[in-house]
């Protein structure tokens, strides 16, 4: 195994299944913070979850990024060293999907409507485009190393704060 596998089986994790955290059932959740995103809020009598449009902040790259949740791709992924960034708070409060702190559980990729690090390397900015999970980085980080190939303005926006983004029109 190359140390890049190794560094992405870390960001990323591949723990042995009987290690491995899902997503927590609703019924399971228990803090404030958990409790707010155990009813998500879904746009008319439609079902569908909200829109966001997310633009890169000052000396940010990439985007826009259209986000919007579904059912079954409703977690906003939160990866910025613990607990819910408020990038990602914004993100779920505005389309109704789910925040999760993805530094301290785990989820599987197909459960995530996007992601929020805070990033100014090359391992979390490249993973999750390459895993084709729109990524937002609240540094102002650009395309670089070994993963930058898996980078583009469809799926990468860094530079971001909680006014960069809008519900979408």
């Amino acid at each position: 195994m190359g140390i890049w596998d190794k560094v992405k089986k870390a960001m990323v994790g591949e723990a042995p299944p009987e290690q491995e955290e899902k997503a927590p059932a609703k019924e399971e959740q228990s803090s404030g913070a958990e409790q707010k995103a155990a009813a998500p809020k879904k746009s008319g009598g439609s079902g569908q979850y909200k829109s966001v449009v997310v633009e890169k902040g000052m000396r940010g790259w990439g985007g826009p990024l259209v986000i919007q949740p579904e059912p079954g791709r409703e977690l906003i992924y939160s990866v910025t060293g613990g607990g819910i960034h408020p990038v990602a708070q914004k993100i779920a409060d505005l389309t109704g999907g789910k925040p999760f702190d993805g530094f301290n559980s785990k989820a599987s990729f197909e459960e995530i409507a996007c992601v929020v690090i805070d990033c100014g390397g090359t391992a979390r900015v490249g993973v999750y485009p390459m895993k084709g999970i729109p990524t937002i980085d609240v540094y102002p980080a650009s395309p670089s190393g070994p993963l930058a190939k898996h980078i583009n303005e469809q799926n990468f926006v860094s530079g971001v704060k909680p006014e960069t983004v809008k519900p979408q029109e």
